[in-house]
C-alpha cells in the first residue's frame, strides 16, 4: 500500500499566487514612505497586527492550496495472475438437443456460470468476455472483469430456433468474432473456450482458416464438443409450421479436436454437464500468467474543505480579535 499528495488543479492557484503577489507589490510602491515614524518609538500595540497579519497569510496559504484541489491518494500495488477468456458459445438449433438436461445450450450456460463463480472466488485479474454464434455470430459481453455484467449479457442468450439469430452453425464465423476481442489484448496469455457440437454447415470462414488465424496471433483455442452421437432434437418447420421430432442433432467431434490441435490448445468431450464443469476447472488450473504489475487507485480523499475551513477559521479570529477583544475605546 502507497500513499501521496497530489495537487488536481496546481496551475490554478499559482496563477492566482502570482496575480496576488503583483497586486501586492503594486500597491507596495505606491505607498508614500515615511522611516522616520521609528523616532517615535515602537507601538504597544505591534505583538497584536503581527499576530492579525499571521492569521491573514494563514488564510491566504489555506485558499490557494485549497484552490490548487490536494487530494490523499492511496495505491495498493500486486502482481496478478491473470488470463483474457473470451467463451464462444454455439446457440444453433442443434444445442437445443435433450442429451443434457433441460438441453446442451441451457446445460452449458449453467456451467459457464459455475465457471464464472469459481473465478470470482478463486482468482483475480481474469477478464472474461462472451461471443454468441449460430449462422451468425456477435459479441454479447466483451472483455471485463465485472462478472456481474457477464453473467447479466449470458442470461440474455437465446437460442437461433427462438427467433434471435439465423439458424446454422458458423463456427469458423464465431471463432474469427472471439479472435477479434482479443486482438489488442495486452494479456500474456490469451484463450478462446468453444464451447459446440461441432457440426459446421454455414459460414463465410471455414472452421480450420479460423484455427489458422488464432495460431498466427498465438492465442490457443480450448474446444469442448457438447453433446452425444444420439443426440435429438425437435424443431419447427417455418415453411409448414408443423413440429418434427426426434431429428438428430450431429455431433462432429474431429473437427473441434482439430482445431484445438492446431492452436496448441486441447479438445475435452464433455459426456454430461459434470464432465463439463470439471474440463472448464482443468482449463483454469491450465491457463496462468503472469501480469505487469498493476497500480489500483483505492481511494481519494479531498483536503480542500478542509483547507477552505482553515482559512475561514483564521479569518473569523482575525475579525473577532481586532474588532472586539483588541479594540479600544477612547
Amino acid at each position: 500500500m502507497k500513499e501521496g499528495l497530489t495537487f488536481a488543479h496546481w496551475w490554478l492557484a499559482l496563477m492566482i499566487a502570482l496575480l496576488w503577489a503583483f497586486v501586492a507589490w503594486r500597491r507596495r510602491s505606491e505607498a508614500f514612505p515615511y522611516p522616520a515614524l521609528m523616532l517615535f518609538g515602537a507601538s504597544g500595540r505591534d505583538w497584536r497586527q503581527k499576530v492579525a497579519k499571521i492569521l491573514r497569510g494563514i488564510a491566504v496559504f489555506a485558499v490557494l492550496l485549497a484552490l490548487a484541489r490536494p487530494q490523499w491518494m492511496r495505491w495498493e500495488e500486486r502482481r496478478l495472475q491473470g488470463v483474457d477468456i473470451v467463451i464462444a458459445l454455439d446457440a444453433s438449433g442443434s444445442m437445443m438437443a435433450s442429451d443434457y438436461y433441460p438441453s446442451r445450450m441451457e446445460a452449458a450456460k449453467r456451467v459457464i456460470r459455475q465457471f464464472v463463480e469459481l473465478l470470482r472466488q478463486k482468482r483475480s485479474g481474469d477478464r472474461l468476455g462472451l461471443v454468441v454464434f449460430a449462422a451468425e455470430s456477435y459479441t454479447q459481453c466483451p472483455l471485463t472483469d465485472d462478472y456481474d455484467f457477464l453473467l447479466e449479457t449470458l442470461s440474455q442468450v437465446q437460442n437461433a430456433r427462438e427467433g434471435v439469430l439465423r439458424d446454422g452453425t458458423a463456427i469458423g464465423d464465431g471463432l474469427a468474432v472471439a479472435l477479434q476481442r482479443l486482438r489488442f489484448s495486452p494479456a500474456k496469455s490469451r484463450v478462446v473456450i468453444l464451447l459446440s457440437d461441432g457440426v459446421n454447415n454455414t459460414g463465410e470462414i471455414a472452421p480450420k482458416d479460423a484455427a489458422w488465424m488464432a495460431e498466427q496471433m498465438g492465442i490457443r483455442v480450448y474446444t469442448i464438443g457438447i453433446g452425444t452421437s444420439s443426440g435429438m432434437v425437435s424443431w419447427r418447420d417455418p415453411l409448414t409450421g408443423r413440429t418434427l421430432h426426434g431429428q438428430p442433432a450431429g455431433f462432429d467431434e474431429p473437427l473441434l479436436r482439430a482445431i484445438a490441435q492446431q492452436t496448441d490448445g486441447a479438445y475435452f468431450a464433455a459426456r454430461d454437464p459434470q464432465t463439463l464443469h470439471r474440463i472448464l476447472r482443468q482449463i483454469l488450473q491450465m491457463e496462468t500468467a503472469p501480469l505487469p504489475t498493476v497500480r489500483r487507485r483505492q481511494r481519494v480523499t479531498e483536503l480542500s474543505l478542509w483547507l477552505a475551513g482553515i482559512a475561514l477559521a483564521c479569518l473569523l479570529a482575525e475579525s473577532l480579535l481586532v474588532h472586539a477583544l483588541w479594540r479600544r475605546v477612547p
